[in-house]
C-alpha cells in the first residue's frame, strides 16, 4: 500500500465564455463561509480506479468537478476525496501529486488472465478489501461513510448523505433486475439465499456506513471472483458480473439499500433531456456515447458525424475546446451539450492537460468512400489506383469502392468531410482522406498529387508517402 496526499489543489478557472452563456454550469461562488448544521453528515468520496491513460483523464475531470461541487457549497457533506487505485506494485502515479490517493495491488495479471479471463474489473472489489484491512489508510478516514463513485462520474449539483447506519443508498440499475432463472447462480454462493433477496443494486454511485463496508467488502470480493471463475456463471451474467457479486454479498449479510432514481443518469443518443435534468439528478454517468449526424439526426449503433464517447480515447487524453453537438440534437438532448461543457471547462481549468495527437467531436465516422462520393472528389480522383509508397514501402493503392490494398493486408480509404486532427483546414475535403488498417487510424493531408503526409490518430506517429508510378 502506497498513500500519496496532493499537495497541489486545482485552481479556479476563469469560465470561458461559452460557459458564461450556458445555464449547465454554474459559476457563482460564495464568498463568505455559512454556519453549518449540526445535522451534517459528511461522507469521503473514495474514487475506485486503476493506473491507465483512458481511466486517468476520466478520473481528472471527475475530480475537477468534485471539487466545483465543494467551492460552490460550502456546508456540501461531501467532505474529502481519495483515489483508491489498484495497479502493479502498488506504486504512486502520475496522478498522485494532483489528487489524494492510495495504492494497493492488483490481481497480478498472470492470474487475471489465468483463472478470470482478463476481467480487470474484479480489482475494484481486490483494492476494496485491501484498503478496508488497511487499519492505518481506513481509520484515518474521519467521516463516517464511504461515497464510492467511478471514473466517468460528474457531479450536475451537489450531493446529501443520504444514507443511515442501517441503510445504505444506491441506484437501480435497469439491467441488474433479479431474476427466478438467477436463483440456481446465487445459491452457488449464498446457499441460504435466494433470488428474490438481491437488489438491483451495484457497488457505484453508493454511499455507505463504513461499518457496512466493512461486512461486505470481504464477500464481494469473493463472490465476484468465484462467479467470473465459473464459465457458465460467468457467460450468464457478462460484464456486469462484478456488479452481482456486490449485490448477493450485500444480500447474504443482511445490507438492504434505499434505491434513489435520481442518484445518477446514464444519457445517450436517444436520450431527451431539457436543461431541467440538471437540478432532478445528481451524477452524469456518461457510460453510452452520443452519436449525431452533422445536421443533429440520432445515429444509432454506430459512430456518429458528431461523435462524444469516452471509449475514443482509450490511450490518450481528449483535446481541449471539444465542439458541442450539431443545434438540432442540443437542443432535442441538453445533456450531450452540458457534457461537452464540462469535459472542456474541467480540460481548460486543469493547467498541464497533456496535448495528444488525436480527434475531437469530428473525424470518428470512418465510412469507405461510395463511388459518388469518390468521383465528386477532385483529389480521390488523383490518387485512385495509383501506386504509392508507405514511409519508403511500396504497395498501397487507394482502390475503387473505398478498398484500401496495404503491405500489411486489406484497409479501407475515404474523404475527411470536416475538420480535424492533421487536417486543420479549410474545406479538408479537398485535401485530405483516411487510410485506415492494421487496427490503426490515419489521416492522410496530400501536399500534392505526387506526396502525403500521414499522422496516426492516437500516437500522432508521422509518415510520408510517394507516388511511385501507375
Amino acid at each position: 500500500m502506497t498513500i500519496a496526499v496532493s499537495e497541489k489543489e486545482v485552481d479556479d478557472p476563469e469560465p470561458l465564455d461559452f460557459l458564461r452563456e450556458s445555464e449547465s454550469l454554474q459559476t457563482e461562488v460564495q464568498e463568505e463561509t455559512p454556519q453549518c448544521s449540526p445535522e451534517r453528515k459528511p461522507f469521503h468520496v473514495v474514487l475506485t480506479t486503476m493506473s491507465t491513460t483512458y481511466l486517468n483523464w476520466q478520473s481528472e475531470i471527475m475530480y475537477y468537478h468534485f471539487k466545483k461541487q465543494q467551492r460552490l457549497n460550502p456546508c456540501t457533506e461531501m467532505a474529502n476525496f481519495t483515489r483508491l487505485v489498484a495497479n502493479d506494485g502498488a506504486q504512486p502515479d502520475g496522478l498522485a501529486n494532483k489528487m489524494p490517493s492510495i495504492f494497493y495491488h492488483q490481481i497480478d495479471t498472470q492470474t487475471l488472465d489465468r483463472e478470470y479471463g482478463s476481467y480487470a474489473v474484479l480489482n475494484r472489489p481486490h483494492s476494496v478489501l485491501q484498503f478496508v484491512r488497511d487499519t492505518f489508510a481506513f481509520n484515518n478516514i474521519k467521516e463516517d461513510y464511504i461515497f464510492f463513485v467511478e471514473t466517468d462520474h460528474v457531479f450536475l449539483r451537489d450531493i446529501p448523505n443520504l444514507a443511515t447506519p442501517d441503510t445504505p443508498v444506491g441506484y437501480p440499475f435497469g439491467y441488474m433486475r433479479p431474476s427466478p432463472s438467477y436463483d440456481a447462480y446465487v445459491k452457488k454462493l449464498w446457499p441460504n439465499g435466494s433470488w428474490n433477496m438481491t437488489q438491483q443494486i451495484g457497488p457505484s454511485p453508493l454511499i455507505i456506513y463504513k461499518d457496512l463496508l466493512v461486512k461486505v467488502a470481504e464477500p464481494w470480493s469473493d463472490f465476484a471472483k468465484q462467479l467470473k471463475a465459473d464459465p457458465g456463471t460467468s457467460r450468464v451474467f457478462g460484464w456486469v458480473l462484478e456488479m452481482w457479486g456486490y449485490a448477493i454479498a450485500a444480500a447474504s449479510v443482511g445490507i438492504r439499500h434505499k434505491l434513489i432514481a435520481e442518484f445518477q443518469c446514464e444519457p445517450g443518443t436517444a436520450s431527451r433531456l431539457d436543461a431541467g435534468y440538471l437540478q432532478k439528478y445528481y451524477i452524469h454517468h456518461y457510460t453510452y456515447g452520443s452519436e449525431y449526424t452533422m445536421n443533429g439526426a440520432n445515429m444509432m449503433n454506430t459512430i456518429g458525424e458528431w461523435s462524444l464517447d469516452k471509449r475514443h480515447y482509450g490511450g490518450s487524453y481528449p483535446p481541449r475546446n471539444l465542439k458541442g453537438p450539431p443545434r438540432a440534437a442540443a437542443e432535442r438532448n441538453y445533456a450531450a451539450l452540458w457534457l461537452t461543457n464540462a469535459w472542456n471547462e474541467a480540460m481548460d481549468g486543469i493547467e498541464d492537460w497533456p496535448t495528444y495527437p488525436t480527434l475531437g467531436t469530428y473525424g470518428w465516422r470512418r465510412e469507405s468512400g461510395t463511388d459518388a462520393e469518390i468521383a465528386a472528389s477532385p483529389i480521390a480522383q488523383q490518387v485512385i489506383d495509383v501506386h504509392w509508397s508507405w514511409s519508403g514501402i511500396k504497395g498501397l493503392i487507394f482502390k475503387a469502392h473505398g478498398e484500401l490494398q496495404t503491405p500489411w493486408g486489406k484497409g479501407k480509404w475515404g474523404l475527411v468531410k470536416a475538420r480535424s486532427f492533421s487536417c486543420d483546414v479549410d474545406e479538408p475535403e479537398k485535401f485530405c482522406l483516411f487510410a485506415d488498417f492494421s487496427n490503426s487510424l490515419h489521416n492522410v493531408y496530400f501536399n500534392s498529387t505526387s506526396e502525403f503526409t500521414s499522422r496516426r490518430i492516437g500516437d500522432g506517429e508521422t509518415v510520408k508517402g510517394l507516388r511511385v508510378g501507375v
